[in-house]
């Protein structure tokens, strides 16, 4: 039996935490260029509402939204989609706005919210959607314009937008059902049923694969390969530098742009400019990716100075080479290793 070398637990612990200042790090900057990238797309999507192409600026909120989840981008998204024809749409961006607004205690957006809310209800049209009797199958699969809806939605009341909306069934064994229909931009509701699946065409029979014949094969081991230490400090140390490095960083441009906005920030709120509250979202955004890029910096610097300490320590025992010969055996009567050679 070849001897093996038992890990260093206190080094494979160094290396998970190195690791993981490396995986926050990667996030934090990633959040910087986010933020960046989101108040762009916020202010190119202002723009083009001012000029009513609805149609171009929806998609910039949504993406800066999904980017940067601010409670102003989500009540001009919501607005853009209603100016956009999509009052289901803007009925339950609202809806979420208005809730999120009562939670961080911002009454003026909450009621803001809340009338368009009152406002778009009784616009909206709907759609019932049910299973014809038979149609319940195992495995059956429900989805309404590409999403997938539960069981706990059938027979419901589901605002929609005006235009075509695309209703598909599909089960194991069976063939896929699709059905389209348009919805008015009138008070309405519409009913549409699943219907029963039909069945699908059977499965081709697989192929059996042919049995191979017995065979044998040499392998060689080097008992230095099997020894080898599970980590290496010169490793762990140009990772944690490296780590070290992109925390400092990212904590000074954070702590840059965080200044910046804040500054803006006070700027609007002392003139009481309307979007001073998206200034303040940005800016409470930049200070927590500054937090997260500051304790990244003290935990991979700490990482850093562990390795430089115990670099050179470790040492590869002598590699010596053992010859094992394993010869597998596979018929349709028995498989498996016969195991021969010597140390």
């Amino acid at each position: 039996m070849l001897p093996c070398k038992k890990p260093r637990s206190s080094s494979a612990l160094i290396l998970l935490a190195v690791a993981a200042g490396c995986c926050w790090s990667a996030p934090a900057r990633a959040q910087a260029g986010n933020a960046a990238l989101a108040e762009s797309l916020f202010r190119e999507g202002k723009r083009l509402s001012s000029e009513k192409k609805f149609a171009e600026a929806c998609p910039k909120f949504a993406e800066s939204y999904k980017l940067d989840p601010g409670l102003g981008t989500l009540l001009n998204l919501a607005t853009c989609h209603e100016s956009e024809g999509k009052p289901a749409t803007a009925w339950a961006e609202f809806s979420e706005a208005a809730a999120r607004a009562k939670r961080e205690g911002d009454n003026d957006r909450a009621q803001l919210a809340e009338e368009r809310v009152r406002v778009l209800e009784p616009k909206l049209a709907h759609v019932s959607i049910a299973l014809a009797p038979g149609a319940a199958v195992p495995g059956l699969v429900v989805k309404f314009d590409g999403r997938e809806l539960s069981s706990a939605a059938l027979g419901l009341q589901i605002p929609i937008d005006p235009g075509k909306h695309v209703l598909e069934a599909s089960a194991p064994g069976k063939q896929t059902s699709a059905q389209s229909f348009d919805a008015p931009s009138t008070p309405s509701t519409l009913a549409v049923t699943v219907p029963v699946l039909k069945d699908g065409a059977p499965a081709p029979a697989a192929t059996p694969a042919p049995v191979p014949a017995p065979t044998q094969a040499t392998l060689q081991i080097s008992d230095a390969t099997a020894n080898q230490p599970s980590s290496n400090p010169r490793t762990g140390t140009i990772v944690s530098a490296v780590a070290t490095g992109a925390f400092v960083l990212g904590t000074g441009i954070t702590g840059v742009l965080y200044s910046s906005k804040r500054s803006d920030f006070k700027s609007a709120n002392d003139s009481e400019d309307p979007s001073r509250f998206d200034k303040r979202d940005s800016a409470q955004t930049l200070g927590t990716v500054n937090l997260v890029c500051s304790i990244g910096a003290l935990a991979s610097a700490g990482a850093l100075v562990y390795f430089l300490v115990t670099e050179g320590k470790q040492e590869s025992p002598p590699a010596s080479s053992a010859r094992i010969r394993l010869t597998p055996v596979v018929s349709p009567q028995v498989a498996g290793l016969v195991l021969g050679g010597s140390l």
